[in-house]
């Protein structure tokens, strides 16, 4: 599964790229929501059949639980507790942001998914990691508004970038 950046881990992250950080989970009730979020994930998720097929049409043709199983996909954290911003992508590294963290597990996992799916190969430019979350058990937090990506910025004004 995806390894959680925390201190003592040893992993080097990103350093900031345009409005976004890939910092360790320093604040115990956050990382608790995010271990909670990776067992929802890891229970639910990870071995749902229409999320696997979603993810396996995706452009690297891998399932979500081939992605889920990867250890070299990190998730860190992001200090921004702005109301637009719930997480980032560069490559193999995800993060959260800090109002991710505040609304709790729910959506770390939507926000995971959609991220995962930009992992797998998902534009930027268009909605496919965030339909993902209609076959990944997340419909509630599907978001018909959110296109983004790292290398979009521009384009949202430093916004939510999924």
């Amino acid at each position: 599964m995806p390894r959680i950046n925390v201190p003592g881990c040893g992993h080097v992250a990103p350093r900031r790229i345009r409005h976004w950080q890939w910092l360790q989970f320093t604040d115990p009730g956050y990382l608790a929501e995010v271990q909670s979020a990776f067992a929802i994930i890891d229970g639910r998720i990870r071995s749902h059949a229409p999320c696997n097929a979603a993810f396996k049409a995706l452009p690297s043709g891998r399932t979500f639980a081939d992605l889920w199983n990867d250890p070299n996909i990190w998730v860190s954290y992001d200090p921004d507790g702005r109301a637009s911003k719930f997480g980032g992508r560069s490559g193999n590294e995800i993060t959260l942001s800090q109002y991710t963290c505040r609304m709790g597990r729910w959506t770390i996992v939507a926000t995971l998914v959609h991220e995962l799916a930009h992992v797998g190969g998902a534009s930027g430019e268009t909605q496919d990691a965030e339909n993902t979350l209609k076959s990944c058990l997340m419909r509630a937090h599907y978001n018909p508004y959110v296109i983004g990506s790292l290398e979009s910025t521009s384009r949202f004004g430093g916004g939510r970038l999924a």
